[in-house]
C-alpha cells in the first residue's frame, strides 16, 4: 500500500493531460476524419497522400484548402498512433508469445521508472518498479534491459549503503553489459553481411572473402557468449557464405547443428522465429538437392510453430515439392486448404500472389499430365498479380515463364516466339548476377527453342540441358524455379513433340 500511496500522491500533485488516442469508440465511429482515415489506411484504398486527399475530401488532390486540411489531419493522426501503441493489449496475444508480452512490460516499466526519477525525481517509486520487473528480465535475458535495471540498482544500494547487495549487483552488472555488448557486436557484423549479399555489386570472390572475414570476427565473439543471438547471428553468417557458393550439403549440416545446440545458450524472446528460420533454411536446402522425403519431414516439424510469413514460406516448399513429384492432386488440396486459412487472409498481398503463380504452374501441369487443351485464363492471371509483375523479381520471372508455357501447350508458336523476344529483354535487363546461372541456361534453351522453330528432335541433346540435370547441386536455386528448370526442359519437349503429332493426326 505504501507504494501505491506514493505514486498517488506524486501524480495528485501534478495535472493531467488529456492523451489523446485510437481507442476503440473512435474507430468503430464513421463520422469522424480519424475513423475515415483509419479505415481507408486498415482496408488498402489510401497508399499515398493523393489518395487519403481523395478518399477523405473527395478531391482530385489539387485543392490548396483540402490539402492543407489533410497535412494538419495527418500531423494529428501521427500523434494519436504513437500515443496509442502505450495502450496496446498485449495480453491479447496468442499463449506462445508470453516472452514478446514480458518484453513489452519490462520496456514499460523502464520507461516508467526513468519518468519518475528524471521528471518526479522520486528515486523509491523508480526502484520500485524496476525491482517488480527485474525478475521478468532476468527469466527471459533480456540484456538490453537487465544492464538498465541492474545500473539503477547499483545506484540505489550505493546510495543506501547495502554492500552486500552492490557487490552482487556488480557481478551481475558486468556480466549483462557483456553479454549486450556482444550481441550488439554481432549485429554489426551480421548487418555487413547482409548488406554485402544483398545489397552490393562485388563479385563472387569479393563477397565471399567479405563475409569469411565476418565469420572470423563473429566466431570469436560466440566463442565467448552465451547468448542465442550471438549464436545464432554466427550460424546465419555460416549459412550465407554457403547460400552464396551453392554448397546445400553444409546449409543442411549447418542448420542441424543449431537445432541441436541452441539450447544450451541463453533463452531468447527470439528463440521460436529463430528457429523458423533455421528450419526454413534446411527446408530449402533439402529442396534444392530434391530430397523431397526428408524435406516433408522437416515441414511438418516447421509446422508446429511457424506464423504468418514463416507459415507461408514453409508452404511455399510444400507446393514445390509437390509440383516437382507431379502430386498435382495433393498440390490441389494443399492450396485449397490454404487460401481458406486465416495466416493466408491477413498475409500481404505480395505473399497472396505469389500463389496466383503457384496455382497457374498447377493448372500447366494438369493439363500436361491429362492431355488438357490448356484453357487458363492469362489476362486474368496478369490482373491478379500486379505488384509481382512490376517487381523484378524471381516471381516475375516466374510469371513470364508460365506465361509462354501455356502459349506452347496451346501450340500457339506466334505469341511464344513474343515471349521469348521479352525474356530475352528482362535477361538483358536483370540477370547478370552471379546466382542467375540457373536462370540464364533456361533462357538459352528457350531462346534456342524459338530460333530452331520449336522443332523437338533439334532440341533434345542440348548441353544447356545437361548442365542443369547433372550440375545442380553446384548451382544456386533462385525462389522463382518453382519447377526445377531441367524438369520444365523435359516437359516442354514432349508438350512439342506432341504437338506436332496432333497436327499430323496421330494423336487427339
Amino acid at each position: 500500500m505504501e507504494q501505491l500511496i506514493e505514486l498517488v500522491n506524486i501524480i495528485n500533485k501534478r495535472k493531467l493531460s488529456q492523451v489523446e488516442i485510437l481507442d476503440k469508440s473512435l474507430i468503430s465511429r464513421k463520422d469522424t476524419l480519424f475513423s475515415k482515415l483509419y479505415d481507408g489506411i486498415a482496408n488498402g484504398e489510401i497508399l499515398t497522400d493523393k489518395d487519403a486527399v481523395h478518399y477523405l475530401y473527395n478531391s482530385n488532390g489539387d485543392d490548396k484548402k483540402d490539402n492543407a486540411a489533410f497535412r494538419k489531419l495527418k500531423s494529428r493522426f501521427k500523434t494519436r498512433l504513437l500515443n496509442t501503441l502505450y495502450f496496446i493489449d498485449v495480453n491479447n496475444s496468442s499463449s506462445n508469445e508470453n516472452s514478446r508480452k514480458d518484453y513489452f512490460e519490462c520496456v514499460n516499466s523502464l520507461y516508467l521508472s526513468n519518468i519518475l526519477l528524471r521528471y518526479t525525481e522520486n528515486r523509491n517509486a523508480s526502484i520500485n518498479i524496476v525491482i517488480d520487473a527485474y525478475s521478468t528480465a532476468k527469466k527471459n535475458n533480456f540484456f538490453d534491459i537487465l544492464k538498465e535495471y541492474s545500473y539503477k540498482l547499483l545506484v540505489h544500494y550505493g546510495m543506501t549503503g547495502n554492500q552486500k547487495k552492490y557487490n552482487e549487483e556488480y557481478k551481475a552488472y558486468l556480466h549483462y553489459t557483456k553479454e549486450y555488448e556482444w550481441e550488439q557486436q554481432a549485429q554489426v557484423i551480421y548487418t555487413k553481411v547482409m548488406m554485402t549479399v544483398h545489397y552490393t555489386k562485388q563479385t563472387l570472390q569479393e563477397r565471399k572473402t567479405i563475409i569469411q572475414d565476418c565469420i572470423k570476427e563473429i566466431e570469436q565473439i560466440s566463442s565467448k557468449s552465451k547468448s542465442l543471438v550471438v549464436y545464432f547471428i554466427y550460424i546465419r553468417t555460416l549459412l550465407f557464405y554457403y547460400e552464396i557458393i551453392g554448397n546445400n550439403e553444409k546449409i543442411t549440416e549447418t542448420c542441424d547443428k543449431y537445432l541441436k545446440q541452441y539450447k544450451k545458450y541463453y533463452t531468447s524472446i527470439l528463440a521460436p522465429t529463430y528457429r523458423n528460420t533455421i528450419r526454413i533454411y534446411k527446408i530449402k536446402s533439402l529442396f534444392d538437392e530434391r530430397k523431397y522425403e526428408n524435406a516433408l519431414e522437416t515441414i511438418l516439424q516447421a509446422e508446429e510453430d511457424a506464423k504468418g510469413a514463416s507459415f507461408l514460406a514453409v508452404k511455399e516448399f510444400e507446393i514445390k515439392i509437390y509440383l516437382n513429384t507431379k502430386n498435382t492432386i495433393a498440390a490441389r488440396k494443399l492450396i485449397q486448404h490454404l487460401i481458406s486459412n486465416n495466416q493466408y487472409k491477413v498475409s500481404s498481398p505480395i505473399l497472396k500472389e505469389r500463389w496466383f503463380v503457384y496455382n497457374a504452374y498447377l493448372e500447366f501441369l494438369e493439363n500436361y499430365l491429362e492431355n488438357g487443351n490448356y484453357k487458363f485464363s492469362l489476362s486474368k492471371f496478369v490482373n491478379d498479380i500486379p505488384i509481382l509483375f512490376q517487381d523484378k523479381s524471381g516471381f516475375n520471372l516466374s510469371a513470364k515463364i508460365i506465361t509462354l508455357l501455356f502459349h506452347i501447350g496451346r501450340n500457339d508458336l506466334d505469341n511464344a516466339t513474343q515471349h521469348v523476344e521479352a525474356l530475352r529483354v528482362y535477361q538483358n535487363r536483370h540477370l547478370k548476377d552471379d546466382s542467375s546461372v540457373r536462370c540464364n541456361l533456361f533462357l538459352k534453351l528457350l531462346m534456342m527453342m524459338e530460333k530452331k522453330s520449336f522443332n523437338y528432335k533439334e532440341l533434345s541433346q542440348l548441353s544447356e540441358h545437361s548442365l542443369l540435370k547433372e550440375m545442380y547441386r553446384q548451382q544456386i536455386v533462385q525462389e522463382g524455379e518453382i519447377i526445377f528448370y531441367d524438369l520444365l526442359w523435359e516437359i516442354l519437349l514432349d508438350i512439342l513433340h506432341k504437338n506436332d503429332l496432333k497436327i499430323l493426326g496421330v494423336i487427339k
